[in-house]
Parts: structure tokens; C-alpha cells; sequence
């Protein structure tokens, strides 16, 4: 039997392991450095440091990400102002973008936007041309970014996603 539990210890620690996300330090002295442009270098350490999954997409020109953040919202975070390659952007753009509700009426889902864009500056949220309702916050980094800035606006905006689902879609 012990040595039955010794297997059993030896097989779910590393599957344990790989499956908690990590702990984001605000405190962390990297929080500190310049990020001199925006990239997927630059941006996927800083979403794996708040514990959040990204996936490449997009082209070498026009380099995106589809997120997925520790609350399990998604998000696409798409690079702006780019040198030939993506290498170094100067801007990205962090858009959620949802079905539209079919119980809710267009211009009760219209009303719902407006009040909560009143209640909360930090992303703008609106109708898609489609109709769907969407939230995004715009970042540049003409002179570089904070690293721990960074985080702290990709937690923000996952935490003001989930607020835009339960207080605009339900």
C-alpha cells in the first residue's frame, strides 16, 4: 500500500504542478523595467506571469494573441503600429467581443453599454457594427511601457470583462 501511494505521489505531483497557474508578485523587481516597445516576447511574459494562456495569431505584419485569462475570460490582444515584421509595436489593442444575449432586446443591451461605460472609465465598452457587444482598452508605448504596468492593465481588463458579462449580458 505504501508503495502504491509513493507511485500514486510520483505521477500527480508533476501533473499538479504544470496545471496551477502562477502567482502574479506586484512586489517583483522586473515589475520595474521598461518594456521598450510592444511584441509577443514582451507581452506573452508579462500574460504568463499573471498566470494567463496565450495563443499566436495573426501575421508576422500583424501580430495578435488570443488570451485566455486566470478568470477564464477570453480576449484578443492585437499589436498596433508595427515595424515591418511585428517586431516592436507601439500599441495594442485589448478587445472581448460576445454573442449577442438573445433575451436581451437591442436597445435594452444599447442601455445597458451606455450605463456601464458611465460607471466605469477604464475600458470602453459598445456595440459591435454586427451587434455584439464589446469591451477594449487601448495601450501605447511611444516611450516604452512598464512592465508591471502592463500586468496591472491586463488584470484590470480581465476583471472589468468579467464585470461586463455579469452586470451587460445577464
Amino acid at each position: 500500500m505504501r508503495a502504491a501511494l509513493a507511485v500514486l505521489m510520483l505521477v500527480a505531483a508533476p501533473a499538479a504542478a504544470q496545471t496551477v497557474p502562477a502567482r502574479w508578485n506586484p512586489a517583483a523587481p522586473e515589475n520595474r523595467q521598461l518594456l521598450p516597445t510592444f511584441n509577443y516576447a514582451t507581452v506573452e511574459t508579462v500574460l504568463a506571469q499573471i498566470g494567463a494562456r496565450a495563443e499566436r495569431r495573426g501575421t508576422a505584419d500583424r501580430p495578435a494573441l488570443a488570451v485566455t485569462f486566470p478568470n477564464n475570460r477570453r480576449a484578443a490582444i492585437l499589436f498596433g503600429s508595427c515595424e515591418a515584421g511585428g517586431g516592436a509595436c507601439k500599441a495594442i489593442s485589448i478587445q472581448a467581443v460576445w454573442n449577442r444575449p438573445a433575451e436581451i432586446s437591442a436597445e435594452q443591451l444599447a442601455a445597458s453599454i451606455q450605463q456601464f461605460n458611465r460607471r466605469y472609465a477604464f475600458s470602453r465598452a459598445f456595440l459591435t457594427a454586427d451587434g455584439r457587444p464589446a469591451l477594449q482598452r487601448y495601450l501605447t508605448a511611444d516611450y516604452g511601457f512598464v512592465r508591471g504596468n502592463l500586468a496591472v492593465n491586463l488584470l484590470v481588463f480581465a476583471n472589468q470583462s468579467e464585470r461586463f458579462a455579469a452586470e451587460v449580458l445577464r
